[in-house]
């Protein structure tokens, strides 16, 4: 076979594929060590959202304001017309005292028929004040700090005395403290009867009536006080002294206050008289359970 000059044989060159061309020019094999690239699934086509018209939604949002402000004062107005008496301008009035009031007002409930108490309050010459003085300038006002000092004495009273005979504990301070809450609110209540039989409810307010309700808790602790110090006999002595002289506040008491308003309303004469001697002695037993729930 004869070769063309040069000796060596020659074969066709065939022209070599290209990266990229070819059949398998699509199918790209990644290197080692190079990250796979991932094309996220695009989402799903959303609703068109509806444009809020700002004229709109402003009336809306005034009107839901205003309704919520009208509620407000509405809710504000109820709970003043039946928790007044509760407010803060009343509440101080009841606890603006000083040391002289304290001294005199304690003076006057176990000394009531000394003839320098003449148990009519001061009117007030304010105008859109109180009606009467407050506690700190007229020792015939009704004051609400001395009866919560004196129940809070009963109760730490009470305490020390079962502690010295060894039968305190904790459930005995809770027992004592509910008992005399009670017989306070039962004293209000027999008040407040009174009145209403007299026909004026309404002639002196709740916390004026809630006051001198309480007043009987000083004398209680005048006689437990003595009970520790000398025994039963001056107990029963210090108890009968203590609830004569709450009997003699409370007609001199309760005597002003129907005196003042038989000036607008025709009361009978003699049914008060018969009321004013029921709470005088209902005084002798009230002063006497006191005595021994403390």
């Amino acid at each position: 076979m004869a070769y063309p000059a040069g000796g060596a044989p020659q074969y066709a060159q065939q022209p070599q594929a290209s990266f990229g061309q070819g059949p398998y020019a699509q199918q790209s094999h990644p290197s080692y060590g190079q990250p796979n690239l991932y094309t996220p699934h695009a989402p799903p086509p959303q609703a068109p959202q509806q444009a809020v018209d700002p004229f709109m939604q402003g009336i809306a949002t005034n009107m839901l304001r205003q309704s919520g402000e009208n509620y407000l004062q509405r809710g504000q107005a109820f709970m003043q017309s039946k928790m007044g008496f509760l407010s803060g301008n009343v509440m101080h009035y009841y606890f603006n005292i000083s040391s002289e009031f304290v001294r005199n007002k304690l003076l006057m409930l176990l000394a009531p028929y000394l003839k320098q108490w003449n148990y009519t309050r001061v009117a007030e010459q304010i105008a859109g004040g109180h009606k009467y003085l407050p506690p700190r300038q007229d020792v015939n006002a009704p004051d609400l700090y001395i009866p919560f000092m004196a129940m809070c004495t009963c109760c730490i009273l009470s305490s020390v005395s079962m502690a010295i005979h060894g039968r305190f504990t904790p459930d005995t301070m809770y027992a004592t403290v509910s008992s005399l809450a009670a017989a306070w609110f039962a004293h209000w209540a027999v008040l407040k009867v009174m009145l209403y039989m007299l026909g004026i409810p309404s002639a002196i307010p709740f916390l004026e009536v809630l006051a001198y309700a309480g007043y009987p808790f000083v004398p209680v602790c005048v006689a437990s006080i003595v009970s520790m110090l000398a025994g039963g006999w001056a107990y029963h002595v210090a108890w009968f002294y203590g609830s004569l002289c709450m009997a003699v506040f409370m007609v001199r008491t309760m005597k002003r206050i129907i005196f003042h308003e038989a000036r607008q309303y025709s009361i009978n004469s003699t049914r008060h008289n018969y009321l004013l001697l029921l709470v005088a002695l209902f005084q002798f037993p009230y002063v006497s359970y006191l005595g021994v729930r403390a």
